[in-house]
């Protein structure tokens, strides 16, 4: 079963994916121009979601830092290699959206006078992906429980790290990819 996962992964490009990274790379090089401002005016505040709702995807391309960017980069080429070759472009895209969203409204929830950035929302969402396309082949998703679950105490452990999105996207990414997998049968 596994290797019809792999058999998937060969197939396809993964444009999506690396959209998504030039995206990213452009906003961290605006910070970089222009400085810290950008976190403020793109970032998610909730506050501000009704104000200014583009917040709630513009804040998945912002970073408060250089190792910020670096692990969500990483995480969403890894992952989005993967997933995308498998589930095609848009799904992807779905999923990753619908998991920036869901982690902005768990920090609205959770954490009402917090401003956050980042793409780690939509990387857990991926991580929610990955679970249900691999259950779906018959894996085994012991380890890719146990990274996730190691990411998550990172985030409850390490100050300044929004845990309440990390759970919002892991939820949101678990809820579309099972949403897309029932659609299509």
């Amino acid at each position: 079963m596994t290797s019809q996962l792999w058999s998937s992964v060969r197939r396809s490009g993964t444009p999506a994916t690396f959209a998504l990274l030039g995206v990213i790379a452009l906003g961290y090089v605006a910070q970089f121009v222009f400085g810290e401002s950008l976190v403020y005016s793109f970032g998610f505040y909730p506050p501000l979601m009704w104000a200014e709702p583009w917040r709630l995807i513009t804040a998945a391309f912002i970073h408060s830092g250089i190792v910020h960017v670096m692990f969500n980069g990483y995480s969403l080429w890894v992952l989005g290699n993967l997933i995308e070759r498998v589930i095609g472009s848009a799904r992807f895209l779905l999923i990753f959206t619908a998991s920036v969203i869901t982690g902005c409204l768990a920090v609205t929830l959770l954490s009402p006078d917090s401003l956050t950035a980042g793409a780690s929302a939509g990387i857990f969402g991926l991580f929610s992906a990955l679970f249900v396309i691999n259950r779906g082949f018959g894996g085994n998703n012991v380890s890719l429980l146990a990274i996730i679950g190691l990411n998550l105490a990172i985030g409850f452990i390490v100050p300044g790290i929004a845990w309440e999105a990390h759970v919002g996207g892991l939820i949101g990414g678990l809820v579309t990819t099972f949403l897309l997998r029932r659609a299509r049968r």
